[in-house]
């Protein structure tokens, strides 16, 4: 998940205190009537490559349809990087941009630097919310309150090498649906090709955002992954154990992973030497650019029996307080514009991030994009799975505890009882301190 580090840093909000930050000034030229008043905006964002150039393109694209409108876009680096700019500037009381896009935002409203979404999205210049997914209203909310827009999101997929597929006589046309047929399919996969003895072709790994997968194992299997009151994690239970025992199995049991070696995963898949990877589908173009063989993207694996759980991950945009409503109704304008279905398209068929409407796959421009890029379709079939995980304050210290817990666990140091009880004692201590 993309904005792990991110809620790291909202987790100490709480305790540090401090301000709601400067009010944000936005320049205005000349002194004429409002109708003739010119608003200049500025926009922080955090997506680079192909994908920073089409968020550019779509605000050069608002710049021309809005003469009275006028936003600067500036990338500020990753999502880690962006958020520590805008807790500087808050906390520091420094000048804020009039819209920002972040990972985990909606933990910002507890500063009171920003403006509840609902305050525009339910007004007179609203939209019909109910034309999005659920899941990412509940990725925007926090305390019960929907802070933010979604903008850029994504899901995990399973991205597969079809040709390793054929070689090891298992049908590319029908990848795994559920973790016993990961393990099986992974054992064809995993091979001594050189003949030394040691394993240099590995079925099934992950990318380093393990707790993102993990978290899928547990919702799937019917584990929760905060109480009601987000005053204790529920994770450590014997569901919960049941699916982390069934990650280090893969490791050291049925041996079609390779040990803590999930940074390593995407470079394996490249070069051909990993059958099956969990990552998130907004890495799907690249990949198509970079692999030398024929790839294949599911819907990520399920316990047998019930239906995947795809968790939402990317960004989302805020929009700051400012005193003056001309300012505030110009950057929801702006926002509403990079959100609107026209721009969620855009965005969409310029990436591998998904669009966050419903009925997106009818778009016949959509459709369209699809015929020419057909493993674009398995994330946005798969948002009927689509789900949200609670935000809670402590997020970021619970994604770290269980990137612990799964590293004790494929090394062998905890057995994963040890090891989810270990990560619980932290994180409800992390929630207690907070309040």
């Amino acid at each position: 998940m993309l904005w792990f580090g991110l809620v790291v840093i909202l987790a100490l909000l709480p305790a540090c205190g401090g301000g709601g930050g400067e009010e944000t000034p936005a320049p205005v030229e000349g002194d004429g009537p409002a109708e003739e008043r010119v608003i200049a905006l500025d926009f922080w964002y955090a997506l680079s490559g192909s994908t920073g150039e089409a968020v550019e393109e779509r605000v050069q694209q608002f710049n021309a349809s809005h003469p009275n409108i006028q936003v600067t876009a500036t990338y500020q680096g990753s999502y880690g990087q962006i958020m520590g700019k805008v807790w500087n500037a808050i906390f520091a009381e420094q000048t804020l941009p009039q819209v920002t896009h972040l990972g985990g935002a909606a933990l910002v409203g507890e500063t009171g630097a920003i403006v509840p979404i609902t305050d525009f999205t339910d007004g007179d210049n609203g939209i019909d919310r109910s034309q999005i997914y659920d899941a990412f209203w509940d990725y925007n909310t926090a305390g019960g309150e929907l802070w933010s827009m979604p903008f850029n999101n994504s899901v995990p997929v399973l991205y597969y090498n079809r040709d390793l597929f054929v070689a090891a006589g298992l049908d590319p046309d029908s990848p795994p649906t559920t973790w016993d047929e990961v393990i099986e399919y992974g054992q064809a996969l995993t091979q001594d090709t050189d003949d030394n003895n040691e394993i240099d072709q590995w079925g099934f790994n992950t990318r380093k955002d393990v707790h993102w997968y993990l978290s899928v194992m547990f919702l799937e299997n019917g584990v929760q992954i905060v109480n009601a009151e987000q005053t204790e994690v529920l994770y450590n239970g014997p569901e919960a154990v049941e699916m982390l025992q069934l990650w280090g199995d893969m490791v050291n049991k049925y041996h079609i992973m390779p040990p803590g070696q999930h940074e390593e995963a995407k470079g394996d898949f490249l070069a051909g030497k990993l059958g099956m990877l969990l990552r998130s589908c907004a890495g799907i173009p690249s990949t198509i650019d970079e692999v030398p063989f024929d790839l294949g993207i599911a819907t990520i694996p399920t316990v047998a029996g019930r239906d995947p759980v795809e968790p939402i991950g990317g960004g989302s945009l805020v929009i700051f307080r400012n005193d003056d409503q001309a300012i505030q109704d110009a950057a929801w304008e702006f926002v509403k514009f990079m959100t609107s279905p026209e721009g969620s398209l855009y965005l969409s068929t310029h990436s591998g991030y998904v669009p966050i409407y419903k009925d997106a796959l009818e778009w016949p421009e959509m459709q369209t994009y699809l015929g020419e890029h057909p493993l674009q379709q398995v994330p946005i079939e798969a948002l009927q799975y689509s789900y949200a995980i609670p935000v809670f304050p402590a997020l970021g210290t619970s994604d770290t505890s269980l990137r612990r817990a799964v590293e004790e666990v494929e090394l062998e140091v905890s057995t994963p009882q040890e090891a989810l009880d270990k990560a619980k004692t932290v994180v409800d201590k992390n929630i207690a301190e907070q309040h």
